[in-house]
């Protein structure tokens, strides 16, 4: 199915009561994940509730996800509205549920659960060397390239304007301990994915899609567009804003594999009880929708 296509089908979904049904119990349960949500700092907090929206992106598409997003955040401001109401995160939250709609819609996630029933923690355990290695490479290289980063901007420390600024927090030597736990983290996430995968090319692109979705909404919207809607929207000051990325980026880089391997744990099951439960429905509706999008 080509990028636009799952647009086209999408939303065609929301011609279904059972679409609506479902997406209007996730958008609920997207709230109440929001409501428990532990915060870091003011503008910095730990949630769960992308579990909901991933979920709606990987069963309806793109375009429901859009909505979705945009509707939890509107309807999310009149129950905790601590702050003015900005439709800059409105955009930000319905972007990163879209994401996971282009990655998720229609594929099958990565039987985790299966995988262990199987193999026991044995094989696990036996692994943990190999894993460790591989977690202290990884570290390493990570270690090595914020330093060469650290090294490239020592040249603007002092300067003026942003470049000083933004020079004086990367050279700062507690990111090269935050580097090397960040890749370490890494190493061993993705050395456990791949190992799990071994052998079968369906469930290694499965996971794939389920990391890229995380990792793309991570970077697109925690990284970039809500700093951006903090400054625009008169939240955060340029300065405050590029004094605490560190954090926000050590944070969303610590947490993005943990992340994700929710993720890979949650949607199997969630998508096996949806097509337990919808069996016949679901496959007229991707029939009707295809028939529909031929014209």
């Amino acid at each position: 199915m080509s990028f636009f296509e799952k647009f086209g089908k999408s939303a065609l979904e929301l011609r279904s009561v059972r679409c609506l049904t479902v997406t209007g119990v996730l958008i609920a349960l997207d709230l109440v994940l929001k409501m428990l949500s532990i915060k870091i700092t003011a503008d910095l907090k730990i949630t769960f509730a992308y579990i909901a929206l991933a979920t709606v992106g990987m069963l309806f598409g793109p375009t429901v996800a859009f909505i979705a997003g945009a509707l939890t955040d509107i309807i999310g401001f009149f129950f905790t509205a601590d702050g003015g109401f900005s439709p800059l995160f409105t955009i930000v939250e319905a972007v990163g549920a879209m994401i996971y709609g282009i990655f998720l819609y229609e594929i099958r996630p990565l039987n985790i659960n299966k995988d262990l029933r199987e193999k026991g923690t044995s094989g696990f355990v036996k692994n943990i060397p190999a894993l460790a290695v591989t977690g202290v490479v990884c570290g390493a290289v990570f270690t090595g390239i914020m330093a060469l980063i650290s090294y490239l901007m020592s040249g603007y420390v002092g300067s003026e304007g942003a470049a000083g600024k933004i020079a004086a927090v990367l050279t700062d030597g507690a990111l090269l301990y935050a580097a090397g736990i960040v890749g370490f983290i890494y190493g061993v996430f993705f050395a456990v994915i791949i190992k799990s995968n071994s052998g079968n090319n369906g469930d290694m692109k499965s996971s794939v899609m389920v990391i890229i979705s995380k990792v793309a909404v991570v970077v697109i919207c925690n990284l970039i567009m809500t700093p951006a809607a903090m400054i625009i929207s008169g939240y955060s000051t340029t300065e405050s804003m590029i004094g605490g990325f560190p954090l926000r980026l050590v944070k969303n880089a610590i947490q993005c594999p943990v992340d994700c391997l929710i993720l890979l744990i949650v949607l199997f099951p969630i998508l096996s009880a949806y097509r337990r439960i919808f069996p016949k429905s679901g496959k007229r509706m991707i029939k009707k929708n295809r028939e529909s999008l031929n014209g």
